[in-house]
């Protein structure tokens, strides 16, 4: 299960720690009046733009097992805009993905890799190159999405063989 509460794309979305906090006991009670054989697996989806503090209240809210978070997802769409982009519609608002957020998604999985929890690595990865990037950040998997999109799924058997290229 993951929650994504900080889209750039809805205004009003980003929440405090004590709203993070309430929210997760909400949904951790949520479950279990479901009585399900076993919980789902929590994570929180989280975008590269946050401050440091904000980074600080939520490894903080993450790594208290009473919230019930079991891994983040590093990053959402970015609200910034690298000077290195080049289409007509560099300007426009919302969330920004794909190539342009790899280093920006790579450092905040940095920042935030302490080893407590898993960490699953994503936003701009385009290559193998960048999948080992992010594993060496501290991700302990990968997303793929604006690459299938562009490539289709043949794409992860090449991202497989430079991967292991680069690890020897």
């Amino acid at each position: 299960m993951v929650l994504n509460l900080f889209s750039p794309n809805t205004s009003g979305l980003m929440v405090t720690k004590s709203e993070l906090q309430s929210l997760l006991l909400y949904v951790k009670e949520a479950i279990d009046i479901l009585h399900l054989a076993s919980r789902p697996k929590l994570f929180l989806k989280i975008p590269p733009d946050l401050t440091d503090t904000e980074k600080s209240d939520i490894a903080q809210v993450v790594i208290d097992s009473k919230n019930g978070v079991d891994g983040l997802i590093i990053s959402d769409t970015t609200i910034s805009r690298p000077k290195t982009l080049k289409s007509e519609n560099k300007s426009e608002i919302g969330g920004l993905s794909g190539t342009p957020l790899r280093q920006i998604s790579t450092e905040c999985v940095r920042e935030m890799y302490k080893g407590h929890v898993p960490i699953i690595g994503c936003g701009g990865i385009s290559s193998g190159a960048d999948v080992y990037e992010k594993i060496r950040a501290g991700a302990s998997v990968v997303q793929l999405h604006s690459a299938i999109v562009f490539h289709g799924f043949p794409i992860i058997g090449k991202f497989s063989v430079m991967y292991f290229v680069c690890d020897g």
